[in-house]
């Protein structure tokens, strides 16, 4: 079968790059779009085959349900996505993040008009993935899970998604150090696919908020999944604050034990460095602590995940708090 190509997606799409996709589907007229590769590819075929449809920029489509809300009666062709990498769940989100190529920030579309209309998980797409993307899309699966599950309020709302996020998690803290050691460890590769959809269908109810937040600010200073995954427990703990936090934190003490939520956290940082992974946000970015003010004002372009967060952050306070949380751990070396 002859079928129209667009390859050469780079890890972190921009918005020229989705330009570049609708320019291809502008002439293929595609009657259906699958997209084979890691969350960057799915992510900006998602963009781009909404862009196409709408007759829309990418830029006038960043934001929640911009489309859905734009053509409340229009039925959207959706793509098919074969994910090859385990880690963002993107085969089964409304998301969609993308690079603004103007400005650099990463900037999200969220539209349930979006989610993939099938997907095709088969774990052996994932045995050749090298250690350092192993290691780092299974970071950000494990991210995925702890924040959705720490996300009370959202998880109220939608019950049915409670076991997904702990069994994800479960899955994970077992597979990934497998995978590590032996990247043809199919039954780990198995067990770490089956999580990354897990959790991607855990946050599609029960989102991410600021560990996923402030890591778009870290493009093109680390990955994405090392970068969520060194914010996390900096915020895990600001979250401690809230009693439902500090309820939902030992309920993950099987898989990170501890008698108090913040042992549970410390040993949510021993597995990270375990499977060689770093807790210190300013080490990773190679950047001293005026960073952080970049942080804030890259987080006003994407408030949604603030107020959102298990304890509210506005985007008057945002600043001061991410001082206060990230101040005392913040080291360049």
């Amino acid at each position: 079968m002859n079928m129209p190509r667009h390859e050469n997606v780079p890890p972190e799409p921009d918005t020229e790059c989705v330009r570049a996709i609708v320019r291809t589907m502008e002439r293929e007229q595609p009657d259906a779009v699958l997209a084979v590769g890691g969350g960057s590819v799915m992510d900006a075929a998602k963009a781009a085959y909404l862009s196409w449809q709408t007759g829309l920029d990418i830029d006038d489509l960043f934001g929640v349900n911009v489309a859905s809300t734009r053509f409340p009666e229009r039925k959207f062709q959706r793509i098919c996505a074969m994910p090859t990498t385990a880690g963002t769940g993107s085969e089964v989100t409304p998301y969609s993040n993308i690079i603004d190529a103007r400005t650099g920030v990463k900037k999200l579309l969220m539209d349930p008009v979006i989610i993939p209309e099938a997907a095709a998980v088969i774990p052996e797409l994932t045995l050749t993935a090298p250690e350092k993307l192993t290691r780092e899309t299974g970071f950000d699966a494990l991210v995925h899970s702890i924040e959705s599950f720490l996300n009370f309020k959202a998880m109220a709302a939608h019950p049915e998604a409670e076991p997904w996020a702990p069994e994800a998690i479960r899955l994970i803290v077992r597979a990934l150090p497998a995978a590590l050691r032996s990247p043809g460890d199919t039954e780990a590769r198995t067990h770490l696919s089956a999580a990354a959809t897990l959790a991607g269908m855990a946050i599609r109810t029960s989102p991410t908020s600021l560990p996923h937040l402030l890591s778009y600010s870290f493009c093109g200073k680390a990955s994405h999944g090392d970068a969520v995954a060194a914010l996390l427990p900096h915020f895990w703990r600001f979250y401690l604050a809230e009693p439902e936090v500090r309820e939902r934190t030992m309920r993950l003490a099987p898989f990170f034990h501890g008698n108090t939520p913040e042992e549970v956290i410390d040993s949510y940082c021993a597995f990270l460095r375990s499977c060689g992974g770093e807790t210190d946000p300013g080490r990773l970015a190679q950047t001293g602590a005026e960073m952080i003010d970049k942080l804030a004002e890259d987080a006003l372009l994407n408030p949604v995940k603030l107020t959102g967060a298990p304890r509210s952050v506005t985007p008057e306070n945002c600043r001061a708090v991410f001082h206060e949380v990230l101040d005392p751990v913040w080291k360049r070396s």
